[in-house]
């Protein structure tokens, strides 16, 4: 995903029991000298398969393993991060104040699914491919096909999954990150007028200096991934701020123009539910409408390609 946060306005649906292929108890063991029948209980097939896309630039995406029916869900899934994300800059974006609050299981679900994220906090790139196993981990009653290789993720890192070099005590240093430079003009003027000196002038330490770039990086992944939730159910009295949230599996799903995507979102607080626009065979891409403006973003699917 690309872009400011998408709209989502359907209504969200109750949730489809999960078979846990658990036999039923009443099956118990015979004690009789007769042969043993064990029962075989099969694995269900896969739902859904995740991997990386044959264009690269488009990421991770999801693949119907079975046939859909219009109108069938999918899955419904939960939040993985939730913050208030004002439309203008000037307001609420408190997202990586949520992010650092998260349990250190959360986050490692987070940047199985987002090496960028894993990236911008300085997260060590084995590690957090390892994770890439938890992606689809809070859908409900799901079986996926996770495809996704240590390789792939750390394809999607702008490092490329490279070592990155840092000094102690700086986990959110990134990787070809230079310094700002202090301007000359600026410092001579201030000493002439014998000003205090300026802000961005004054040293600060590499811990700062990582921490102001894990929070840049934090927020533009979450302006390029995040659905906007209802403004009803986000927030009592309406205003600038907007509640916002990711989701493991549901941010993997590609964009296609409307008319060509094959399912929809019902996004709300806590959930959101992935629907059948139309008839899905097994093999093909899952795909949904971010609802973007043009000019905050760029289609990458077949819809748009030039020919």
């Amino acid at each position: 995903m690309s872009g400011d946060a998408v709209a989502a306005t359907e209504q969200s649906l109750t949730p489809r029991p999960a078979d846990d292929g658990i036999p039923d108890s009443k099956d118990s063991k015979d004690n009789s000298k007769s042969t043993e029948v064990s029962k075989v209980v099969e694995k269900p097939a896969a739902d859904l398969l995740v991997r990386l896309n044959d264009d690269p630039a488009l990421g991770f995406c999801v693949y119907a393993a079975r046939a859909y029916r219009r109108g069938e869900r999918l899955f419904e899934e939960g939040t993985a991060l939730e913050a208030t994300h004002d439309a203008h800059k000037e307001g609420v974006r408190n997202v990586y104040e949520r992010y650092c609050q998260l349990s250190a299981e959360r986050r490692r679900a987070l940047h199985g699914s987002f090496p960028y994220l894993a990236w911008a906090n300085g997260v060590d790139a084995q590690e957090a491919a390892s994770a890439r196993t938890l992606v689809g981990s809070l859908a409900k009653g799901l079986v996926i096909d996770n495809r996704l290789t240590a390789a792939d993720h750390m394809q999607m890192r702008p490092d490329g999954g490279r070592s990155v070099e840092e000094g102690p005590g700086t986990p959110g240093s990134l990787a070809g990150t230079p310094p700002k430079k202090a301007s000359r003009a600026k410092t001579a003027l201030y000493g002439l007028l014998k000003w205090p000196a300026a802000p961005q002038d004054v040293p600060s330490s590499p811990e700062e200096d990582a921490e102001k770039r894990a929070r840049t990086e934090t927020l533009d992944w979450f302006s390029r991934y995040a659905f906007r939730l209802k403004p009803e159910a986000s927030f009592v009295k309406p205003g600038g701020n907007h509640q916002a949230a990711v989701y493991l599996l549901t941010d993997l799903i590609n964009h296609r123009c409307g008319g060509f995507q094959n399912c929809r979102v019902s996004a709300d607080v806590g959930t959101i539910s992935v629907l059948a626009l139309r008839d899905i065979a097994a093999g093909e891409e899952v795909t949904i409408n971010y609802c973007k403006d043009v000019k905050d973003f760029q289609c990458m699917g077949e819809c748009c390609l030039r020919k």
